[in-house]
């Protein structure tokens, strides 16, 4: 096992994988049958799990995300389905489920939840299992992500709970809700270019391209917002580092929103707008 790893780590630190000592273990325990597999040290790999651990090893060298590579991501306590075509959920967008979260307990009972560019389903599926008397509506424009969100609403059971609907943004919602959360595409399009090979080229543009600037999915959320709040609603939006300026003048521009703020991630970014409706 420790040369199939050091082998593994050799050729992923040469296409350039972040931590490949890491990515060399996880794919090797993939191989041996799920992700939390694990060989000794010194234990033998069967032939069967040494060729499938180097077409595994192919891919990730090529860049292919890891999750993809395995068909599903960890988000807080729980796994997602994912697949091509469908933006893998990161670590600041599990902050936003938590800050979304303690929005949610505040609420009366029988609360309705939006979540705009669903993806896989992540925040609707945290926001469900963390209050079992709310309804979330979960809103996505690909067919794909649609296909990946309602997988992901059977296998946790959610069913009834989380709608999975049709929708480019709120094209199709015509409900008020008590809060609103989203992780829209913010990523500026002359930056797109510098992503990581994970990102730009295995995650669909659609759910990165945030226009010339990264804020044209944010300002049309924010201005139809207040339509799809019920008084006092909340609504959290994940936002890029450097935008919370930009996007506070123009949140503070729509009259109906207030208590309108930007706060930062755990590393420090500026990355999560919030507003409530007057």
């Amino acid at each position: 096992m420790r040369d199939f790893v050091a082998q593994g780590t050799e050729a992923l630190a040469a296409a350039g994988v972040p931590s490949p000592v890491r990515e060399a273990r996880r794919l090797l325990s993939l191989a041996a049958g799920s992700p939390a597999a694990v060989l000794g040290p010194a234990e033998r790999v069967p032939l069967c799990v040494g060729r499938r651990y180097r077409l595994l090893l192919a891919e990730r060298m090529r860049r292919v995300p890891f999750s993809l590579i395995a068909g599903e991501t960890g988000f807080l306590d729980f796994d997602l389905a994912v697949g091509p075509g469908v933006f893998i959920p990161r670590p600041e967008t599990e902050e936003l489920a938590e800050r979304a979260i303690a929005v949610l307990r505040s609420l009366p009972p029988r609360s309705l939840v939006l979540d705009l560019g669903t993806g896989s389903g992540a925040l609707a599926l945290a926001l469900a299992r963390a209050r079992s008397d709310v309804s979330v509506i979960a809103v996505e424009r690909s067919p794909r992500a649609l296909a990946c969100a309602r997988r992901n609403v059977r296998r946790l059971g959610l069913v009834g709970r989380v709608e999975v609907r049709r929708s480019d943004w709120f094209s199709h919602v015509w409900e008020r809700f008590h809060l609103i959360v989203a992780n829209p595409p913010y990523v500026a399009r002359p930056e797109l270019a510098s992503l990581d090979p994970e990102v730009r080229r295995y995650e669909p543009r659609r759910a990165l391209d945030g226009g010339p600037d990264g804020l044209a999915a944010i300002r049309s959320i924010v201005a139809s917002a207040p339509e799809h709040l019920v008084a006092g609603g909340t609504i959290l939006i994940e936002i890029g580092d450097g935008q919370g300026e930009r996007v506070l003048r123009f949140a503070r521009r729509v009259t109906s929103l207030v208590e309108t703020r930007v706060e930062r991630d755990l590393r420090g970014r500026e990355r999560f707008f919030s507003g409530r409706c007057g």
